[in-house]
């Protein structure tokens, strides 16, 4: 299971050589993506959750590869409910053999907060992730912004939940 951590944002000191040598280590070539698998790979992740009562949402999004830091990473997809849900929990998915990382926004009515995915390994999809007791309760939205991948590549984030909850 993927783990949470607040964000945090590193000291801007070294960063300039720092992405510069990922950046020359990053360009490696990388496999194009099969438009028909990954249409095959999105109707299979479609068949497995919209029949599913306690799916409050889904999020998804294409991603191209690039390093990122996270403290740059754009605001993503959101979806804002019409009433306060409270979650079970999130599941992660990406396509193909890559990995990439993620982060949650979570706005609530105690507040709101960002929260890092450590890297995942697609094949290895769905990822669950557990939401602390407040970043559960009474969520108003939830967002995410896919990073770090190492390929082109596509995410999913189906929101798990009682639906009147909250």
């Amino acid at each position: 299971m993927p783990r949470l951590r607040p964000r945090l944002v590193p000291a801007a000191t070294g960063l300039l050589v720092v992405g510069g040598l990922l950046a020359v280590a990053g360009c490696a070539a990388t496999p194009p993506v099969d438009a028909t698998e990954l249409r095959q790979w999105r109707s299979a992740q479609d068949a497995a959750t919209e029949a599913d009562p306690d799916v409050l949402g889904v999020l998804t999004a294409d991603i191209q590869p690039g390093r990122q830091d996270p403290a740059d990473v754009g605001p993503g997809v959101r979806l804002q409910f019409p009433a306060s849900h409270d979650i079970d929990h999130l599941e992660f998915s990406c396509y193909g053999n890559g990995q990439m990382q993620g982060t949650i926004r979570i706005e609530s009515r105690r507040g709101s907060g960002s929260f890092v995915v450590d890297p995942v390994d697609c094949r290895d999809s769905p990822h669950p992730i557990r939401l602390t007791e407040f970043a559960s309760t009474a969520v108003d939205s939830v967002g995410f912004a896919a990073f770090d991948s190492d390929r082109p590549s596509a995410w999913r984030l189906v929101i798990v939940g009682t639906p009147g909850d909250g």
